[in-house]
């Protein structure tokens, strides 16, 4: 008798776990991370070529521009080390992604309000304290499982979102030239509000503990 595989459920067949989102398509929960992570990389992508211009535009210089990313940079490797690693983050999985997407549209927005280079820095510190959030558990949702992750999975995560990237490129230069910076930040904050409503609203496991207790036997080690 075969063994029957229902949608987002695992079989082990011959010591190897089947699952049924990598044999067809993505699980809905998936779907949603994919979906999320494509909306905040579109607000990303809008502004990463024009970001030396609009430094330049407040009255900053290319080393201003560089310092921003380096606080930026800083910002969320501290903070993925200081927060991520913590039993609690990973109890509370949902919630801190969803604090992250929401931190990101806040950032968004406040770029409406920089006027010099020190509030550029803040903002990028604030930027990078959201992206500290959103990495880790991004990626715990996502991969749930060494042996539950496929390469088509994340090929179509990956390269979904280069395309993402290019058209947002493209299409924030355009709003750029033809309205303004400002109608830009308003265009990434709804993308990045969007995504906090579907990590809110979607149907997500709210820490590790959940994942683990709906894991195989082969995964969780029993």
């Amino acid at each position: 008798m075969k063994p029957t595989i229902e949608p987002g459920s695992f079989a082990v067949v011959e010591g190897r776990v089947l699952d049924q989102s990598t044999l067809s398509s993505f699980s809905r929960q998936r779907r949603l991370l994919v979906t999320t992570s494509f909306l905040t990389s579109f607000a990303e992508s809008m502004l990463v070529p024009l970001y030396a211009a609009f430094t330049q535009r407040i009255g900053g210089s290319i080393l201003d521009a560089g310092i921003a990313f380096a606080c930026f940079s800083i910002a969320t490797g501290a903070f993925v080390s200081l927060v991520g690693t913590r039993q609690w983050f990973q109890d509370h999985i949902r919630a801190f992604l969803v604090l992250g997407f929401l931190g990101s549209a806040c950032c968004d927005i406040s770029y409406i309000f920089v006027q010099n280079r020190w509030q550029l820095f803040a903002a990028q510190v604030i930027a990078g304290l959201a992206t500290g959030l959103l990495e880790p558990a991004w990626d715990s949702l996502f991969t749930d499982a060494v042996e539950r992750t496929s390469a088509k999975h994340w090929s179509i995560w990956s390269g979904g979102t280069h395309l993402v990237a290019g058209v947002a490129a493209l299409l924030g230069g355009v709003i750029v030239a033809y309205f303004s910076f400002k109608a830009l930040f308003v265009t990434m904050g709804f993308a990045d509000t969007l995504a906090t409503f579907l990590a809110w609203r979607g149907d997500l496991p709210k820490g590790t503990r959940n994942l683990l207790k709906n894991a195989p036997a082969s995964v969780t080690g029993d």
